[in-house]
């Protein structure tokens, strides 16, 4: 509701703003033509009338952000309302009159809470409250439990309810929509010691194709051309568009684990904590593909690979932050004069943001510090120790730190890597979002009552499609020192 809020109060300056565009190029035109009546004339000046026809078209141009605006208002509002009415249901319970054969309570109609939902414990603070989904599927594929699979089938009408495109994704590889996990069970991992996915989260999203495991990206190679003309029906610049495919393939990203069924059917939130694992490494493991996948035996091609990238080579045996600048301006540079947009991001490992943070000039100050301290920081330090919620400061662009760096490259298997692109031309095309998009238990075991936990998704990785957006910074001076 505060969201939306915000929002009707952004359109409604907006709204404001073009009204006043409106009112002011109503005033000045006004303001023309009444001179030209104090002077006498009956017409205006070519000069004035070039301007009143900039100011009507001003006033066409700000009339269509009113009336774009006013649209945008009320489509909020009514979405406000819509809000407002599905709070003010689910708040309303009332009794049906009907009671449960003996039993003395009555059914009640209202909000219904999940079929699954984060454990909690029971009121003593002893137990765990609440149907498992994990549990449920082990039950469901082991033993065949129906009340299980009722549970599941629930799960699967909300996921649909939620999600439609996501929900026939799911049952379109094969699978049943009961398994897809809860959004509880997706977040959990992020409290796990893993590199995570920091640099997969930079690129642009998109969902993965249903069919098919390669996605089919045109690349124009010979553009078209345009030319002052030489003179009157004289040709003019001509060049036919040529194109060529660049053919991303669909990655499978999987693992598993195995463990014993005394662990699940007797044990408390196990199999919540195997998953959590699991999903973990999945998105560290992609964040990695990401950085360095080869391309080859069903890898991704990684940012590092990307065959005509922009590299610069930075050699200093005895590295410095005031020698290393120049080389991320020249990263920063190429990316612009290739390319011709501008960077999103710097990426490189923990270590070497560290050494900037530990970097200090001749009179012993820091040479990064939090924005509006210093007088003339090299760069910034916003959120200098929070890794994965977003970039650590600013070293000409945010600067992300992901433990998938390598950090043993180069002929001293020693060196790190900074990555600076524009993020928006990476595109990642996931099955489902920084998760695990299937899972379910197999029988391998069945001898020694062991079950295995197969956690799987799709992806496919498209960094090759503008090169000239990715620099790549590498040579000895990445050799980052202890600190």
């Amino acid at each position: 509701m505060t969201t939306l809020a915000h929002l009707i109060a952004a359109a409604q300056r907006q709204k404001v703003a073009a009204q006043r565009r409106v009112s002011d190029a109503e005033a000045k035109a006004d303001r023309i033509l009444q001179r030209c009546k104090d002077e006498g004339r009956r017409t205006v000046t070519l000069e004035e009338e070039e301007r009143i026809d900039a100011l009507i078209a001003e006033k066409r141009a700000a009339s269509d952000l009113v009336k774009e605006a006013t649209a945008e208002i009320e489509l909020l509002r009514e979405e406000q309302r819509q809000e407002a009415e599905i709070v003010r249901l689910q708040s309303q319970i009332h009794p049906t009159g009907v009671t449960l054969p003996g039993q003395d309570r009555v059914i009640r109609v209202g909000a219904e809470a999940r079929t699954y939902q984060p454990p909690q414990a029971d009121r003593d603070g002893r137990g765990v409250t609440g149907p498992s989904f994990l549990r449920d599927l082990f039950m469901s594929q082991v033993h065949h439990d129906p009340a299980a699979s009722e549970r599941l089938a629930r799960h699967g009408r909300e996921i649909e309810i939620d999600n439609p495109g996501f929900a026939l994704r799911a049952i379109n590889t094969g699978a049943v929509s009961g398994f897809v996990p809860p959004q509880y069970l997706v977040e959990m991992f992020a409290e796990y010691a893993r590199a995570g996915r920091p640099v997969a989260n930079l690129c642009r999203r998109l969902p993965l194709p249903e069919k098919g495991m390669t996605v089919d990206i045109p690349r124009v190679t010979t553009p078209t051309t345009v030319g002052v003309q030489a003179s009157e029906n004289a040709t003019v610049s001509n060049q036919d568009l040529d194109d060529t495919m660049l053919q991303v393939p669909v990655v499978t990203v999987a693992g598993y684990v195995d463990t014993s069924r005394q662990s699940i059917e007797r044990g408390v939130i196990i199999e919540e904590v195997l998953f959590a694992d699991l999903a973990a490494a999945y998105a560290a493991s992609l964040d990695a593909q990401v950085i360095n996948g080869s391309g080859s035996s069903g890898q991704h091609l990684g940012l590092l690979n990307v065959s005509g990238a922009n590299a610069i080579t930075y050699t200093d045996a005895s590295p410095t932050v005031p020698e290393l600048w120049p080389k991320l301006a020249d990263a920063v540079g190429k990316v612009m004069a290739g390319r011709f947009t501008g960077p999103t991001a710097m990426v490189s490992h923990p270590s070497l943001w560290a050494w900037l943070l530990a970097e200090r000039d001749t009179t012993g100050r820091p040479m990064f510090e939090p924005s509006g301290v210093a007088f003339n920081p090299m760069g910034t330090t916003d959120n200098p120790t929070q890794y994965g919620s977003g970039p650590q400061g600013n070293v000409l662009v945010p600067f992300v730190a992901s433990g998938s760096v390598p950090t043993n490259l180069g002929a001293g298997t020693n060196e790190t890597r900074i990555i600076v692109a524009d993020f928006r031309d990476c595109i990642l095309m996931e099955d489902a979002s920084a998760a695990p998009a299937q899972l379910r238990f197999d029988e391998p075991l069945s001898n020694s009552l062991g079950v295995r936990l197969v956690a799987y998704g799709y992806s496919a990785f498209a960094s090759g499609r503008q090169p000239k957006a990715i620099s790549v910074v590498s040579g000895t001076g990445l050799i980052v020192p202890a600190l």
